[in-house]
């Protein structure tokens, strides 16, 4: 549908998150996701924990043969997980971000927009690039709310911003 938030340079805070990381076929990304996600779910449950926002996805990569994606939630504090469900903690960071409305399939303009400011304003994206679900799937597609966040670096390789 559209962007509603313009795109902002933002410096993000520490971030301590439980996730599972892996590498998959893009077809399979919504079952490897639910699956992630009821998982994660089901942990922190038995374990007694809250999230302190809703789920994320991090793509390490943009290979659709074999997508290093990574579903997770932010928590409060630091954990350390368990089998497959790592915690670990995101340090402060730069990152260029923005808001979009509609089905999550539809976020590609956004994202371009979003690797568009980058360079424009003298900046690299720095690796991952993340969607964070702002609101429930059990909405109509239309409804959906995503922050991407696209970590930065400046170009001069100092860290600056």
């Amino acid at each position: 549908m559209a962007t509603i938030s313009k795109i902002s340079l933002l410096e993000q805070p520490e971030q301590h998150v439980l996730s599972i990381r892996t590498t998959i076929h893009f077809d399979h990304y919504p079952n490897t996701a639910k699956q992630a996600y009821e998982k994660i779910m089901a942990y922190a449950e038995g374990n007694g924990l809250l999230f302190s926002s809703g789920p994320f996805v991090c793509y390490h990569n943009a290979d659709l043969e074999n997508l290093d994606v990574e579903m997770g939630f932010p928590i409060a504090k630091p954990i350390s997980g368990d089998d497959d469900i790592v915690g670990y903690t995101i340090p402060v960071q730069k990152v260029v971000s923005g808001i979009f409305l509609g089905a999550y399939e539809d976020t590609d303009p956004l994202m371009i927009q979003i690797i568009q400011w980058i360079e424009a304003h003298g900046y690299e994206q720095q690796g991952t690039i993340f969607n964070y679900y702002m609101n429930d799937d059990q909405r109509d597609a239309s409804q959906l709310l995503t922050q991407i966040v696209v970590p930065i670096k400046s170009v001069n390789g100092d860290g600056s911003c």
